[in-house]
């Protein structure tokens, strides 16, 4: 994460990847950073709840904007829903880990045990069609973005979704951790 100076709205630029890649952006960009940054990441943070997790949201957006050559019309709008969208992914994220954690046995605490599941994981996503696995491996174990997933496989987001959601289905039957009628 870029580290924000204490009473200014725009990213320490020393070393930050951020700052360093703005000085070969437009100047859309820069004036956004020096203007709207700060109003953007309190926009984003309102409409989540998620104050940490709104800075990191906006960072990312704009990163997108940078690497992807994306010239918005309207640069902190799109910023802000690319951002939005961002920490709400997030949120999912965690939901989803959480209801997974609930309706599994406790984490086995003797390093044998551990290494047994971890053995039993490895070996059920190994077991995966291809593509899911590769899918899998990308966003669980490199922690990508459905949309970086989505340009690697040359593939739809929607897509990247749809595996994860069978992956994930079909890993929770084969590891006995089906829904047990909870959320």
């Amino acid at each position: 994460m870029i580290a924000l100076n204490p009473g200014t709205t725009r990213p320490d630029e020393q070393g930050s990847s951020i700052g360093v890649a703005l000085t070969d952006q437009s100047e859309t960009i820069r004036r956004f950073v020096a203007r709207d940054y700060g109003k953007v990441v309190a926009a984003v943070a309102a409409a989540t709840g998620e104050p940490d997790a709104a800075d990191d949201g906006v960072q990312s957006a704009l990163l997108e904007v940078i690497r992807g050559g994306h010239e918005p019309d309207r640069l902190a709008a799109w910023v802000t829903v690319v951002a939005i969208n961002e920490v709400r992914q997030t949120q999912r994220r965690r939901r989803t880990e959480k209801r997974v954690t609930r309706h599994s046995a406790a984490p086995p605490t003797d390093p044998i045990d551990r290494l047994a599941r971890a053995t039993d994981v490895r070996a059920a996503v190994d077991e995966l069609p291809e593509r899911q696995r590769a899918i899998v491996l990308m966003f669980y174990y490199l922690d990508a973005p459905v949309a970086d997933i989505a340009d690697a496989m040359g593939i739809s987001d929607g897509t990247v979704k749809t595996q994860l959601h069978r992956a994930r289905g079909t890993l929770a039957k084969r590891l006995g951790l089906e829904d047990r009628g909870g959320s």
